[in-house]
């Protein structure tokens, strides 16, 4: 709020022997932007939502304004009036509801500092707003679900993992993706948090379906692999493309929007911010039957570096 108002400040000029004028809230209290503070969700890509929230600001600021003489600071206290009147939509867009002049000091002498000094006082109503996960530490990518029977000579314990179309990739695993018919995969999404190297190892989208046999047939490209395998008369039934490395499967997604935060994988004591990305294909991968799957694989068994992807099919 401050930095915003501090745009309005007269230029001082380098070397000037006066003080440089500045602006400071002298008083402020916290008002409530709606019930917690809360004003919607919006998503981040496809993956994650992030909880809109924020807050808002009624107080005072204090511009304080120099010159060398009486005229001098009182042209820069006029200068900042109009300034400010006529950026009132600007402002209004930046979060400033209300901005109302509350009151001018008269010009007063300083004999210290050879200088005259005036201040001027606005009345403000500020609103700010921020995303929150509210703490999450990661997405829920596979749920583990433990059972007892309670029954006679039963196993102790059953258990079983739940997944969709979601995997989550780190330096500990990198489970394969697969999506299996009947569907037809239009894009790929991820969520990517790489705070230094990326990881080395390459990754394979493939096609095929149950019984194939052979080595399925290689693509130099995503978009020859995708023209092939896509449409109801798809050409390839059983197809492949490689990427050597990860860097260059991710340089195929454009970014998806702003970076949501989530835990702190790296232990670095700052929050993670992972990037959202989608890979939109040309056409539809057709997966019309139930024997029918597509399989996105990383090519080690995990990360090499410290880092997370998150990826989905859709």
């Amino acid at each position: 709020m401050v930095d915003a108002l501090g745009g309005f400040l007269p230029d001082d000029g380098q070397g000037n022997p006066v003080p440089a004028s500045s602006v400071s809230a002298t008083s402020i209290t916290e008002r409530a932007l709606a019930i917690g503070n809360r004003r919607g969700l919006e998503r981040r890509g496809h993956l994650g939502a992030v909880e809109l929230k924020g807050g808002r600001l009624d107080g005072t600021v204090r511009f304080q304004l120099w010159g060398e003489t009486l005229d001098e600071v009182e042209a820069k206290t006029r200068q900042l009036h109009q300034d400010l009147l006529a950026a009132k939509d600007s402002l209004w867009a930046s979060g400033f509801l209300r901005l109302v002049a509350e009151g001018t000091s008269l010009a007063g002498h300083l004999p210290d500092l050879n200088a005259w000094r005036q201040t001027a006082d606005y009345r403000i109503l500020y609103e700010y707003h921020y995303g929150d996960t509210d703490r999450a530490e990661s997405l829920i990518a596979r749920i583990p679900i433990h059972s007892d029977l309670e029954e006679r000579d039963s196993v102790p314990r059953e258990t079983t993992v739940v997944t969709d179309e979601m995997v989550r990739w780190d330096n500990e695993a990198a489970p394969i993706l697969i999506v299996r018919g009947r569907a037809a995969i239009s894009r790929l999404s991820a969520l990517t948090f790489v705070p230094s190297t990326v990881p080395g190892g390459g990754v394979t989208l493939t096609r095929s379906y149950e019984g194939a046999a052979g080595t399925p047939t290689a693509f130099a490209t995503l978009a020859d692999f995708v023209a092939a395998v896509s449409g109801p008369g798809a050409a390839e039934r059983h197809a492949q493309v490689s990427f050597g490395t990860l860097s260059d499967f991710l340089s195929e997604f454009a970014s998806a929007g702003s970076s949501l935060t989530l835990g702190d994988w790296d232990e670095d004591t700052t929050p993670d911010d992972y990037e959202p990305q989608i890979l939109a294909f040309s056409s539809a991968i057709a997966l019309p039957r139930p024997t029918d799957w597509l399989e996105v694989a990383y090519q080690e068994s995990a990360f090499d570096e410290v880092a997370v992807a998150y990826l989905r099919a859709e």
